[in-house]
């Protein structure tokens, strides 16, 4: 009996690589999040957002939209300190990615993915906060006091190569004052007081009107730091 090998495409599939992940600044602990796709109607925890977004082949795909004057984004709402955000992606065109994360309105820190690099920033506060403050809404936890007229700006980066319409795995942790992301051989780490903060929702953005971006194999796990 003849035995028949079929060997398939990688690059046409995402890459189901989690079982084999390594982390630098801790280890998995509880799953809060998954999310595969598999249904054809939109996730209900991804239903905030702008942008022209839909599921396409098991596969979350997203566009922004020049009438939406802002990024595409899906926000997640999830209570969590710790964690490791880690999911496949890939970009059809030459825009951008970003994982935001936040503090109600506030927007703490952001992962940003272009082709050409990769980078990790601490994010300006004071209008969101300010914004909140005016509507009476839980500023959340500041136990360092942080300055909040502190510029945006990328903490650290790393120059990529990726690839247009090939799946990477993502990953990212949020492990006290640092913020580690992972993607193709790259490990960049930014380090901040204000990475500290209390967070209560995360998102996915997608820059571009030419771009579409594709996320699949949604995990986020407590960490455990090293």
């Amino acid at each position: 009996m003849k035995l028949l090998i079929y060997i398939f495409p990688l690059l046409m599939l995402p890459i189901l690589a989690h079982a084999k992940s390594t982390y630098q600044l801790s280890t998995p602990g509880k799953l809060l999040l998954k999310e595969d796709f598999s249904a054809s109607e939109m996730p209900e925890l991804f239903t905030v957002g702008v942008g022209d977004w839909k599921i396409t082949d098991g596969t979350l795909q997203g566009r922004q939209l020049e009438a939406d004057k802002h990024t595409a984004f899906r926000k997640i709402y999830l209570d969590h300190t710790d964690v490791i955000y880690e999911y496949d992606m890939k970009m059809e065109g030459d825009g951008f990615t970003r994982l935001m994360i936040n503090w109600d309105l506030v927007h703490i820190s952001k992962a940003e993915i272009h082709l050409d690099k990769a980078q990790v920033f601490k994010i300006k506060e004071t209008n969101k906060r300010a914004q909140m403050a005016a509507q009476n809404r839980d500023q959340g936890l500041d136990p360092l006091k942080g300055d909040y007229e502190e510029n945006t700006h990328a903490v650290n980066e790393a120059p990529l190569n990726l690839k247009e319409g090939q799946w990477y795995h993502v990953i990212l942790e949020s492990v006290g004052d640092q913020l580690c992301l992972q993607i193709d051989g790259q490990i960049i780490v930014g380090q901040h007081p204000g990475f500290t903060e209390k967070k209560d929702n995360f998102g996915f953005q997608s820059g571009g009107f030419d771009t579409h971006l594709y996320i699949d194999n949604v995990r986020v796990r407590e960490a455990i730091p090293k």
